[in-house]
């Protein structure tokens, strides 16, 4: 009897060929997405719902003293979303740039962080994606 002391390799997917991607990916997004309920003709644009900007400040530090960068009234959520992701984008940049300069233990930590801000990106710029007028 002959026990074994190498475990078994773990399997080896192949990685999918760019074709099987594209067909996969042109399945989801022909396939809408259902509730069972039929979705109303006239159905608002979410963005549409979504109340307009207040004032507020940047930096709150004392509500009763005025501030130098402050929230314009009145932005749609649209405009400010897309403000949001350029913001994000630049964040990105910057922290690439900035994660060549650390130590390994504060590029892990960045990294991370990093990561957070592309994901926040992604999902602002998935709505507004969602919410043109061609979708």
């Amino acid at each position: 009897m002959d026990k074994k002391l190498v475990p078994d390799p773990p399997v080896v997917r192949k990685a999918p060929s760019a074709a099987e991607k594209s067909m996969y990916l042109s399945k989801v997004v022909e396939v809408p997405f259902s509730n069972g309920e039929p979705e109303p003709s006239s159905t608002a644009r979410l963005l549409d719902t979504l109340a307009l900007t207040c004032s507020k400040p940047v930096i709150p530090e004392d509500p009763c003293k005025p501030t130098l960068f402050a929230i314009q009234p009145g932005v749609t959520a649209q405009d400010a979303l897309a403000y949001v992701s350029r913001l994000l984008e630049t964040a990105e940049l910057n922290g690439d740039e900035i994660s060549l300069h650390t130590n390994p233990v504060e590029r892990a930590l960045f990294w991370g962080m990093l990561h957070s801000v592309e994901v926040a990106r992604a999902v602002v710029d998935a709505l507004l994606e969602g919410a043109s007028p061609s979708h």
